[in-house]
């Protein structure tokens, strides 16, 4: 098939860059592939002020990977829309991927879906968010401006392809958990007998960091470590302030910034458990990477998270915003470490989330044989 994928991949920062990634490389052995990726994402301003870009990626050698890649969207630039639907247009695909999480892309897209409806172009949105953990009115009307003008969604919890029916009720919405993220750059090193926690990635007011510090302090004698490994998207201040008047500063070790793919490969490898106490999620892709190296996850019962997080076999799930819930989970992980979290979680994984599996509801997708 002639498929087009349009979609940020690295050196872009960030897990969904890695996962359109991850999908290209699959399309790729599959297809004949059009990769169209981004000079710039969005403006500097909705990604936190901070740099979009991984100076530790070798852009060439991830264009070697693939037969047609450019990176010449811009996603303000009306003029980039116009030449990224010629290339399209010149490329005469079967049909044209889309990644969906951000409202900002909206006019772009619908740029896009009009052009493509032109050429009776089948259009696929491959829905990592439906709607963003940061919503707003307007961000709900753009959501649902976009993808109720689309005829084939692909979703990642149960939750949000009810989400999608509910204003787009003709649409064919199916159901795939992110598929496993792997890394193979580094090896960690066999640690001490403590319990090692990681709470990685953004750190943002929905992901509950605060829910964990008091956690935490809840559990001083027992022996473990927590590791908070990613950029500060929220008041840094005040979680150093949380960590002081709890007194865990010896037992919270906070790596602030960015975290490169290696920094991260040392963290993951580091860590026993990763634990996401968030207070409102629908996927996550931190999931599918503590996966990805055999780590199991206490995780929030939130969201589409209780379909990916098998409790007492990949993982554990307790109650949202509820330290002592969490602390329970902890103290659970420690009486239970014999359980062969690595194995179960590999068996779960190769059944449910990998990227031949998603790439095939694409090509089902595309020849029309989807109920």
């Amino acid at each position: 098939m002639r498929i087009c994928l349009i979609a940020p991949i690295p050196p872009f920062r960030g897990g969904i860059a890695k996962y359109c990634y991850s999908l290209a490389q699959e399309l790729e052995k599959r297809h004949d592939l059009l990769l169209l990726s981004f000079s710039r994402q969005y403006p500097r301003l909705l990604y936190g002020g901070k740099s979009q870009t991984d100076p530790s990626v070798d852009r060439n050698s991830i264009e070697g990977k693939f037969n047609d890649l450019s990176y010449e969207i811009d996603s303000v630039n009306p003029f980039s829309w116009f030449r990224t639907a010629r290339k399209i247009s010149d490329f005469k695909p079967e049909a044209v991927i889309f990644p969906w999480w951000v409202a900002f892309w909206a006019p772009m897209y619908l740029y896009l879906l009009r052009f493509l409806r032109r050429k009776r172009i089948r259009a696929i949105f491959l829905c990592i968010n439906v709607f963003e953990h940061e919503d707003s009115y307007l961000k709900k009307i753009l959501t649902k401006l976009v993808l109720g003008r689309v005829g084939y969604v692909i979703v990642h919890s149960g939750q949000e392809k009810s989400e999608i029916l509910e204003f787009n009720p003709a649409a064919k919405v199916l159901k795939h958990p992110l598929p496993l993220f792997n890394y193979d750059t580094c090896r960690g090193k066999k640690h001490d007998g403590d319990l090692h926690l990681l709470f990685f990635g953004f750190i943002r007011p929905y992901k509950g960091l605060d829910i964990l510090l008091k956690a935490v302090a809840m559990l001083k004698e027992r022996n473990f470590r927590l590791r908070v490994a990613g950029e500060f998207w929220d008041d840094k201040g005040k979680y150093l302030e949380l960590i002081d008047s709890l007194d865990i500063a010896d037992r919270v070790e906070i790596m602030d910034g960015y975290i490169s793919e290696e920094e991260m490969c040392a963290c993951f490898e580091w860590s026993d458990l990763v634990v996401l106490p968030y207070l409102r999620s629908k996927t996550s892709g931190i999931i599918s990477t503590a996966y990805g190296f055999g780590k199991p996850v206490l995780a929030s019962n939130v969201g589409g998270f209780s379909e990916v997080v098998r409790d007492g076999v990949t993982g554990k799930l307790v109650a949202a915003d509820y330290p002592q819930s969490l602390a329970d989970g902890i103290e659970w992980f420690m009486d239970n470490r014999g359980v062969n979290f690595a194995g179960n979680i590999a068996e779960f994984a190769s059944k449910n989330m990998s990227w031949e599996s998603l790439a095939e509801i694409i090509e089902e997708m595309i020849q029309g044989t989807v109920r």
